[in-house]
């Protein structure tokens, strides 16, 4: 497809670039990014539909590597944290609530243990796959949305509920690997968000009954795809 120069550049990322255009957003990805992985994060968007966790729907168009999508007036949380808005942590702790508590029976989502060592050294498979198969019959699994930050939730201009977005990355998995996953991501920006963090989710760490040796299994597999993501 064409744009009619109308648009607008609305977001920009390592893979693809995202415009305001004719009441949309479009998520124009780079031409060597491949199609197989859009048809994916399609996927995983209408398995989230089908949860009730976005309503972000996503259409095709005549180009593979262009997604429309519905457009949500706002602006992420992270805006709103930079300027003081410390309850921008009750909202990411309630967001992981909102995702876990989701229905996951008929859901077409993969398991992480599916996924997780793709891209990974045989080395690397065979100290996170154990973790991740010990504490998947250890916790219940749900859907996790392994991206949980600021950058990830929106909050709309009119008011309207908070709306998390971006779920490439999401698996059904126990909630542990989905907390963890955060807390690795704090850990590398923020030493005072990590602080809060941890506070802010503590109640629902303990009532999932995770122990803390538990959760640094979980961080070192959280940590070693992260490392993946960023080579």
């Amino acid at each position: 497809m064409e744009f009619d120069g109308s648009q607008t550049l609305i977001g920009k990322g390592a893979q693809a670039d995202v415009f305001r255009y004719q009441g949309y957003a479009y998520k124009v990805y780079k031409n060597t990014y491949p199609a197989e992985w859009i048809a994916f994060e399609k996927e995983q968007q209408r398995a989230v539909n089908q949860a009730g966790l976005c309503p972000i729907r996503y259409y095709d168009t005549d180009d593979a590597h262009i997604i429309k999508m519905d457009l949500i007036e706002g602006e992420e949380l992270e805006k709103k944290v930079l300027n003081g808005y410390i309850e921008g942590f009750g909202i990411l702790a309630d967001a992981f609530r909102k995702v876990h508590a989701a229905p996951i029976d008929g859901i077409k989502m993969p398991p992480l243990i599916a996924t997780a060592g793709m891209g990974l050294s045989e080395e690397e498979q065979n100290k996170i796959l154990p973790i991740i198969e010990r504490l998947s019959q250890k916790y219940p699994s749900c859907i996790c949305h392994l991206d949980m930050h600021f950058l990830n939730i929106m909050l709309p201009s009119d008011g309207s509920e908070y709306v998390i977005i971006d779920w490439m990355n999401s698996r059904i998995a126990p909630a542990i690997f989905d907390y963890a996953r955060t807390y690795v991501i704090f850990d590398e920006f923020s030493q005072e968000g990590l602080a809060i963090y941890k506070q802010v989710i503590a109640d629902d760490i303990k009532a999932l009954g995770i122990s803390d040796e538990d959760f640094q299994d979980a961080l070192t597999v959280c940590a070693v795809i992260r490392k993946r993501e960023k080579n």
